[in-house]
């Protein structure tokens, strides 16, 4: 039963009662008006009980409204309220009880439905910000960077495995620990700190702090950079400091490239002077008058071989900066025979091979037949292997060329008998400025195989190599076969 019905039967029966009151008042005054004649005590009394017996009812019906009435309408109330309160509370109720159908039970029913969407977009939002926090728990777990993340009270709030592994110590360490209480026991976060107190943070005109941990072998060099992080404006307009974040990028490469770049500084160095100077002195020689003419002629064919391995050695960075620009590689591709090719390559290098006395042996088939290929380019890379394998042979060690075909390939290899190369640094050699740790590069600018295997790979054909420790070496290069 609906409380607008119960306060309307209340309403009406109290109505009836006063009407039947005065109802029956009315008309015994009519009867006394009109002379009633022969009223016994009797009829009084029945009157007088009458009239009573409706006063009570109608008190007790109206005491009974007053009391009850207000508990009809307003116990639901407190009980939806109670609900309602139970509900935004931290407990596990999600719904609002429904007791009858009435306008309350109807009030309840509408705040189920409106609770019901609400949890429908709690749960979505919720979804979208879990999806978005184990996204960026991956990413941040993924990064090759070590990242460490302090709050405006110096607690570290995040940790990546990156620094953890980097600092020695696991996350649960780390996480909710103030810095400096685990700086006092771990001497490389009281390191990380220091930049952090001398205010030395990223976008300043100071360098970025490098540190090294030596556990990480290869890569133990870590470039620290500290951002501030800044909150939402406070009072009066201004960012509010959220902490900062501590980023250890390895700059282990950088550092390796550095000092290629002094090696090959040194190395060119070295080898510019040695020719200057020798060519000095034969200058010096020419210009005495004592020397024979048959010395002079020695002294010019030296000066020639110096001047010729000057340009070689310029050649090679000039063909290096081309290819840095992007200029690419000019070829001019014809059909050519590699034989002749190999002939004039192990004419060139022959002063070197007779100064070692280096044993050729040319392994040529008659019928080998023309590749596609720009002869320049390839007696460029020939000249450049060979004068490699006769740097690392010892003296009257063999060197033996190979030239065969190869499917629809024609396959070129030289041959030492020289220190090897371990397998692990058979790509590295063909990169720039690279070499062979133990070895000292003799003397090489380490460009030579890298400018080699450009020029080979821009005539559709592969430069390679097979060496072993303290078995020699094998390059190999192929170019096509021309139809």
């Amino acid at each position: 039963m609906s409380l607008k019905l119960k306060i309307r039967l209340s309403v009406f029966l109290l109505l009836v009662l006063l009407l039947g009151l005065g109802g029956y008042t009315f008309l015994t005054i009519r009867f006394l008006e009109n002379g009633a004649h022969g009223i016994e005590q009797a009829d009084f009394n029945t009157a007088r009980f009458a009239v009573l017996a409706f006063l009570a009812a109608g008190t007790a019906v109206g005491v009974t409204m007053m009391v009850r009435l207000p508990r009809i309408v307003v116990r639901p109330l407190h009980r939806l309220t109670a609900d309602m309160e139970r509900v935004a509370g931290p407990g596990p109720a999600t719904r609002v009880a429904v007791g009858k159908r009435d306008e309350v039970g109807t009030v309840a029913a509408a705040v189920n439905l409106v609770l019901s969407q609400a949890q429908d977009e709690r749960r979505a939002t919720l979804a979208e910000l879990f999806t978005e926090r184990n996204r960026m728990e991956s990413l941040v777990r993924s990064l090759d960077e070590g990242l460490l993340l302090l709050d405006e009270h110096g607690t570290i709030v995040l940790a990546n495995p990156v620094a953890c592994d980097l600092l020695g110590l696991p996350q649960p360490r780390l996480l909710g620990q103030p810095a400096a209480a685990v700086a006092a026991t771990n001497e490389l976060m009281r390191d990380l700190l220091v930049p952090l107190a001398e205010a030395n943070l990223a976008g300043d005109a100071v360098p970025d702090p490098v540190f090294t941990f030596p556990h990480k072998g290869d890569a133990p060099h870590y470039q620290l950079s500290i951002s501030p992080i800044e909150l939402a404006a406070g009072p009066g307009g201004k960012t509010v400091a959220g902490g900062h974040i501590f980023c250890l990028r390895n700059v282990s490469d950088f550092k390796k490239l550095d000092e290629v770049k002094s090696t090959f500084l040194a190395t060119i160095s070295h080898e510019l002077k040695t020719p200057l100077a020798s060519i000095k002195l034969s200058l010096m020689l020419l210009q005495n008058a004592r020397t024979t003419d048959a010395e002079r002629q020695t002294l010019a064919t030296g000066i020639g071989e110096e001047t010729q391995r000057l340009l070689n050695m310029v050649g090679q960075l000039i063909e290096v900066s081309r290819l840095d620009a992007g200029a690419g590689i000019k070829l001019n591709v014809q059909p050519m025979h590699l034989a002749d090719v190999i002939r004039y390559a192990t004419q060139t290098v022959h002063p070197q091979l007779h100064d070692k006395q280096i044993q050729l042996d040319l392994q040529l088939p008659e019928a080998l037949p023309e590749v596609h290929g720009d002869v320049e380019k390839t007696t460029w890379v020939l000249i450049n292997l060979l004068s490699n394998a006769i740097r690392y042979s010892p003296a009257e060690a063999p060197l033996i060329i190979r030239a065969m075909q190869w499917g629809e390939m024609v396959r070129v290899s030289v041959e030492d008998r020289g220190p090897g190369i371990p397998a692990e640094f058979h790509k590295r050699i063909f990169q720039r400025f690279a070499g062979v740790p133990g070895q000292g590069g003799h003397g090489s600018s380490g460009l030579g195989l890298s400018i080699s295997r450009e020029f080979i790979g821009a005539q559709g054909g592969q430069l390679w190599v097979e060496s072993q420790p303290a078995a020699g070496s094998r390059f190999l290069f192929t170019l096509p076969v021309a139809v």
